[in-house]
């Protein structure tokens, strides 16, 4: 048992300090980048015109993506509970590598949402689907008994990867993951 948990501590540990690498700055960038250390202005403009040229051509092309700091955040709220990427990583560890005084990206921890409808069925778990949109399915027995529709429930992180859905009417948690 100690061998088991001592390693799933080495892999979380090793997933947290991959996950905060620093990230390339695409070459487009570099090339805006390099401009600013010309000291001919006629030069450094033409660098400029050319490089703020090679920058458009890549995001018209897809090859690029300009997101927002806002942005990010709400598209990072949209996926909680996926296990995907998280944004808050990509976007917090280039900004502290780069810049350490630059605000640091929230990871989100906990969402709260309005409950849609809930699905029960004999022997089944049950579904939640929220208002936003995300549906959620219960995957422990606990009986949720006070989880209804047009209620607030706040789901937030646990251990390993699970979730845990508080609802405001009282009750014990829910372990849950999302579905969609």
């Amino acid at each position: 048992m100690r061998i088991i948990l001592a390693s799933l501590a080495f892999i979380a540990l090793t997933g947290s300090v991959a996950a905060q690498e620093q990230h390339p700055t695409p070459d487009v960038l570099n090339q805006v980048y390099a401009c600013r250390s010309i000291a001919d202005e006629a030069q450094r403009l033409a660098c400029y015109d050319g490089a703020v040229g090679n920058l458009q051509s890549a995001q018209n092309a897809g090859n690029l993506v300009a997101v927002d700091r806002q942005h990010a955040q709400e598209v990072d709220r949209e996926a909680f509970g996926f296990s995907l990427p998280s944004l808050s990583r990509i976007f917090g560890s280039a900004n502290s590598a780069s810049n350490p005084s630059a605000p640091q990206f929230e990871r989100i921890d906990n969402i709260q949402m309005e409950i849609a409808g809930v699905t029960r069925r004999r022997n089944l778990p049950s579904t939640f689907r929220m208002t936003n949109g995300q549906v959620w399915v219960q995957i422990d027995d606990e009986v949720a008994r006070n989880v209804r529709e047009g209620g607030t429930v706040t789901i937030e992180r646990a251990s390993l990867g699970s979730y845990l859905m508080h609802v405001e009417a009282g009750g014990p948690a829910i372990r849950v993951r999302r579905q969609q």
